[in-house]
């Protein structure tokens, strides 16, 4: 019995597919299933019912499947107390919204390039609700998302909160630039589109203040929300310091809202049961990083 075979069968067990688990072990599907089952035939035991869809335990798997755990978390434990250097290793496959990227990713991948340059870092930009199910389902080790996670199987830490208001072009000539529930109906509206956490927070925005949108454009990118809206074409909600080179410019204003539209949380989320050294380190790395304030130098000239 060895390490790798306990990995391999407890990964599988708990994403509930041999090829996402051999995808987080960096490892090919059939090597995944010899080591489970080296495993199988080293215990006299078959642990998963291969006529299932999925990886499903037998009975004995079950009984098998917490003290593979426990084993894999003494492994981890000797590790991180033998590790004195505090050197992150691996691969580690990130999820990121398209405001991280404006903001603070880029320089998080430099910092990180610097001090851990054994960690093997794969982005990928995605939505928030579709970034949460591929952390649960394990083909992503953890995410920073908009808003807090809606499934149980995550874990999450609120890494800060971002101010956003209502913007549009002068062009407009909105009216002493003030909006109410009352008045946004008459404005074409550019609204964030699921499966974002910024849409979601639009949404809940909406109801609350039972706010009617007659005319409205989705739009699941907030680049192409910002041309939109400097072009003119509608209001729109943004973050309001990532801005403030358009606004010192003139191309967009602040328009004041009743009720005014809150701010909005961003969190740090990964797997509850991902007890590697690897994710709090990351975590801890992206909380001295992360600021979503940050402007882009594409902004600062015109």
């Amino acid at each position: 019995m060895t390490l790798k075979q306990l990995q391999a069968f407890y990964w599988a067990a708990k994403l509930g597919s041999f090829a996402i688990a051999a995808d987080r072990l960096s490892i090919s599907q059939s090597s995944l299933s010899k080591r489970i089952a080296e495993l199988e035939s080293n215990l006299g035991k078959v642990l998963f019912d291969r006529s299932a869809r999925r990886a499903t335990l037998t009975i004995e798997g079950e009984l098998a499947l917490s003290d593979a755990r426990q084993m894999l978390d003494i492994e981890t434990a000797l590790r991180q107390k033998l590790d004195t250097a505090g050197l992150i290793k691996g691969t580690l496959r990130f999820g990121i919204g398209e405001l991280s990227v404006a903001t603070w990713f880029p320089k998080f991948m430099q910092r990180a390039a610097l001090s851990h340059p054994d960690l093997r870092i794969e982005p990928l930009v995605s939505q928030a609700r579709s970034m949460e199910s591929q952390v649960e389902r394990g083909t992503l080790d953890c995410a920073v998302i908009a808003g807090q996670p809606s499934r149980q199987a995550l874990a999450s830490e609120k890494l800060c909160s971002v101010d956003f208001a209502w913007m549009a072009s002068p062009q407009m000539g909105i009216k002493a630039r003030m909006l109410t529930p009352e008045t946004l109906h008459q404005y074409p509206v550019i609204a964030p589109a699921a499966p974002s956490g910024q849409a979601q927070a639009f949404s809940d925005w909406l109801t609350t203040h039972s706010v009617r949108v007659e005319r409205h454009i989705n739009c699941n990118s907030v680049l192409a929300a910002v041309e939109l809206c400097v072009a003119g074409v509608g209001i729109t909600v943004l973050p309001r310091h990532h801005l403030e080179p358009l606004l010192k410019r003139k191309l967009l204003v602040v328009l004041k809202s009743t009720p005014v539209f809150p701010p909005l949380a961003y969190c740090f989320i990964w797997r509850r049961d991902d007890t590697r050294a690897l994710i709090p380190q990351v975590k801890q790395l992206v909380t001295e990083e992360v600021n979503f304030d940050l402007t882009t130098p594409l902004w600062q000239t015109g």
